[in-house]
């Protein structure tokens, strides 16, 4: 395998001249990994968002109240 540098673009090559792969310099890599994670919790946000308001409409919730006296109740 070669490496062809293309427009700023390095790609790595097979012996047909196929792109298999791309080499990133770092700020670039960086980038597309928190744009990646950015993805995946907005992706978990849409995933929840559906359950938790059909846990709210059966009532299956305590409030910050409830939860605060629940709490308090094990720490003794």
């Amino acid at each position: 395998m070669k490496t062809l540098l293309a427009e700023n673009r390095q790609f790595i090559v097979d012996s047909s001249g196929e792109r298999v792969g791309v080499l990133l310099d770092l700020p670039t890599y960086e980038r597309l990994r928190e744009a990646a994670e950015d993805n995946a919790d907005l992706h978990a946000y849409h995933a929840s968002k559906a359950q938790i308001a059909g846990e709210i409409s059966r009532g299956e919730y305590i409030t910050l109240d409830e939860y605060r006296i629940k709490r308090a109740r094990k720490r003794k």
